[in-house]
């Protein structure tokens, strides 16, 4: 999985599931290693891979954020590996299970939510972070094909690097208003939605530009209780983390059946009711 501090610190998010999986099966002489990969450098992904091969292990829980190269990675490896796929999943690679929300769906249903939110016709900017990842595309496709049944309901795709900085997406949102003076909502694809939320709110058009977006991050959840950021969609990555070591669990040492795929419920987050959710 990604570094934990990535993304906001989204990936100690699952990671405390699997902790918490780990500390129930640990009578059952269950032990987890830990593979930490930077998204942002190719040489550092090449030396993990390279210990994963290396390594005794059992069975393997990954979170393929990164296409292109974890699909040549985990083609290479054993086929009796069993493999499952949490947040993400990769088409045509073989794989055990898949743990994670439908993202399709998710993006309709985030798109139907700013319909909801904008009383006029106008324009909503769809925030796509790079490098390309099977389920953000999926989201924006979802978001996209709702808006398509929206009359006056305009969206555009604008892409951003994943390990930019803040000073990179207030260029984006900038260039955004200038392009689109009728601007109603942003929809931000994964974690990064406080990045939007801080760029809206330093442009004085906090509460007039609709935000919504993804994950209970700390820097999210705080614009969603001040009111910038209006809706969060989680997917449950704590339980998905559990999940995991417990499909691997089940196959490895029972011997039992595990389903092909797991779906996460989409979570509807506001500011009312953030201080109660429980994944």
């Amino acid at each position: 999985m990604p570094r934990p501090q990535q993304d906001g610190a989204y990936w100690t998010l699952p990671l405390r599931g699997v902790a918490r999986a780990e500390a129930e099966l640990r009578s059952q002489n269950i032990r987890i290693r830990r593979f930490f990969y930077d998204k942002h450098n190719e040489s550092l992904f090449a030396r993990i891979c390279r210990k994963i091969q290396a390594a005794d292990l059992d069975g393997l829980l990954v979170a393929p954020a990164a296409a292109e190269p974890f699909e040549k990675f985990l083609r290479g490896l054993p086929h009796r590996l069993p493999c499952v796929f949490f947040d993400s999943f990769l088409p045509g690679v073989p794989h055990l299970t898949s743990i994670g929300q439908d993202s399709f769906q998710s993006g309709v249903l985030s798109a139907r939510l700013m319909k909801m939110l904008v009383a006029a016709p106008g324009h909503v900017a769809i925030i796509k972070v790079l490098p390309k990842d099977f389920h953000i595309d999926d989201r924006v496709r979802g978001f996209q094909a709702y808006c398509r049944r929206c009359p006056g309901l305009t969206s555009e795709i604008y892409e951003i690097e994943r390990n930019g900085n803040l000073a990179a997406g207030a260029r984006i949102v900038r260039r955004i208003f200038a392009r689109h003076p009728d601007l109603v909502g942003i929809f931000v694809s994964n974690a990064s939605t406080h990045r939007a939320a801080a760029c809206v709110q330093s442009g004085g058009c906090g509460g007039k530009v609709h935000i919504i977006g993804y994950d209970l991050i700390d820097e999210n959840v705080r614009w969603l209780r001040e009111g910038v950021i209006d809706f969060l969609i989680s997917q449950q990555p704590e339980r998905q983390g559990y999940e995991g070591i417990y499909t691997l669990y089940r196959h490895v040492v029972l011997k039992e059946p595990v389903p092909k795929k797991v779906t996460m419920q989409i979570d509807i987050i506001t500011s009312e009711n953030v201080d109660f959710y429980r994944s």
